[in-house]
């Protein structure tokens, strides 16, 4: 048996080297070259950013705790701990890490074992041998034409594209957490302003009804006043929903049930309460050249890891089209009487070269270098979006402030006007209707107010999120003070 393994071991080396030297001209024209991503840069006129660039500051990074609203860092905090997506993105990135493994454990000889019992027994004699057998097998592809080795450089890729991923998620949920508790706080800003002028449309009913009763006023100032009243009850009922929703969304975010909110009640504003305060950034925003700023987006370096995974599977197809080149061997211990009866072994040269597949392997190729031209116009998107968020957040972020302004002239002017009408109405001096209308734009543009300073506070969380600005690992400890930070309610 020696004697014949032997022999096939020489003529499958005398047929390797032969094979060898007539398909030399089948060999690809080298090792395929990572695609640099730099190459597609000119393409969308993306200029890295240079040695001088700004960097940001830790207080960027965890951007929420700028804002002058200790909900808001609490309801960020809760989310980055227990939003299941960012579980799942973790998991994923458990996931990476062991194809990463394995893809490195291809590229080595694999080792397996086996054990059997033979009995034999000759013809015409009852007698019978029992001889057990463990063999151990090794197969190790050579990795010929770099295949095995682009395969592991497209898993390291895929792995950092899903670290990427990672913190993209981290990103969305304290976008979406800050968001949330934004909305929460302005739902709670107009209910507030809607309970005070409940009580001044209250006191305006009434005034109309003692005018009406004694003749001084028609009937329609006391159906007027009350159909205004109803309407802002209306809009009263609208913020009660827009309040236990906005509570709902951070709920879930924590990884919370619904459940455990209270059910939806409108409640009557407190005179006494003090001014619900919407939440708004400190400091100067982040600004500089967009850039700059969107080599931080985890999005972006996303698509860059994956662009460069399909280049890495382009040459795993290719290198399918060559011939591999592999070495088994044997080792078969068999035991009896002697306890080591006999040994044999074997070692081998293999090479395996496909003759006709009907295509097939090169339709493999033409799939990869699709999937690869499909990842760089994915990354160019991906860039081209970045930047046009970016600038969108940097001028709508400008646009608001001067809003903001105008807003609060316009407040200080129809509040002085709203007092000028009551006084002049309760001397009988104009009419109701002008009192009506005095109070429904004063409401109107505190109302119109809140929201600019709502906006101004979305857009700069919206700008955080379009330059991609996250602290890139919870601090050591987060969890624990996270689960400390109080819940919405």
């Amino acid at each position: 048996m020696i004697a014949l393994r032997a022999a096939a071991a020489w003529l499958t080396l005398t047929l390797g080297a032969v094979l060898l030297g007539g398909c030399g001209s089948l060999a690809p024209e080298g090792p395929l070259p990572p695609l640099p991503v730099a190459d597609l840069q000119p393409a969308v006129g993306f200029a890295a950013a240079g040695p001088g660039a700004p960097q940001p500051t830790e207080a960027d990074l965890r951007w929420w705790t700028r804002f002058d609203d200790p909900q808001l860092t609490a309801s960020v905090e809760l989310a980055l701990d227990g939003d299941p997506a960012i579980a799942i993105s973790r998991e994923r990135i458990v996931q990476a890490q062991a194809f990463l493994r394995t893809a490195r454990a291809q590229r080595g000889p694999q080792l397996s074992a086996g054990a059997a019992v033979a009995v034999e027994r000759g013809s015409g004699s009852p007698d019978r041998s029992v001889a057990p057998l463990l063999e151990l097998s090794l197969d190790w592809d050579l990795d010929l034409w770099g295949g095995k080795r682009q395969a592991e450089r497209s898993a390291a890729a895929l792995l950092l594209r899903s670290e990427d991923l990672l913190q993209a998620s981290r990103l969305a949920s304290a976008g979406l957490a800050a968001r949330a508790t934004i909305e929460w706080r302005e739902a709670q800003r107009d209910a507030q302003l809607l309970g005070a002028a409940l009580a001044v449309q209250s006191q305006l009913l009434e005034m109309a009804q003692v005018r009406v009763d004694v003749g001084l006023a028609p009937r329609l100032d006391a159906e007027r006043a009350l159909a205004d009243q109803a309407a802002t009850q209306a809009d009263a009922a609208s913020a009660a929903v827009r309040i236990r929703q906005a509570r709902a969304a951070l709920l879930v975010l924590a990884g919370e049930p619904v459940s455990t909110l209270p059910p939806l009640t409108i409640a009557a504003a407190d005179p006494q309460a003090a001014a619900v305060r919407l939440p708004s950034l400190q400091g100067a925003l982040p600004v500089a050249r967009p850039l700059d700023l969107v080599r931080w987006r985890p999005d972006l370096r996303a698509a860059e890891q994956a662009l460069l995974a399909a280049a890495a599977d382009v040459g795993v197809a290719r290198a399918a089209l060559y011939p591999s080149l592999r070495l088994p061997g044997t080792l078969l211990l068999a035991t009896g009487a002697d306890l080591l009866d006999r040994v044999t072994s074997a070692i081998a040269l293999v090479l395996d070269a496909n003759l006709y597949d009907g295509g097939a392997r090169q339709a493999d190729v033409d799939a990869a270098r699709s999937r690869l031209r499909e990842a760089t116009l994915i990354y160019r998107q991906t860039l081209l979006q970045a930047l046009q968020q970016i600038d969108a957040a940097l001028v709508a972020s400008s646009g608001t402030q001067r809003r903001i302004a105008a807003l609060q002239r316009a407040v200080e002017a129809s509040q002085a006007a709203l007092e000028q009408s009551i006084t002049l109405y309760e001397a009988g001096l104009t009419a109701q209707l002008d009192v009506l209308d005095a109070r429904r734009l004063a409401l109107e543009q505190q109302r119109d107010l809140a929201r600019a300073e709502a906006d101004a506070a979305r857009q700069a969380v919206a700008l955080f999120e379009a330059t991609g600005l996250i602290d890139p690992a919870p601090r050591p400890g987060a969890e624990k003070a996270a689960r400390e930070l109080p819940r919405p309610g």
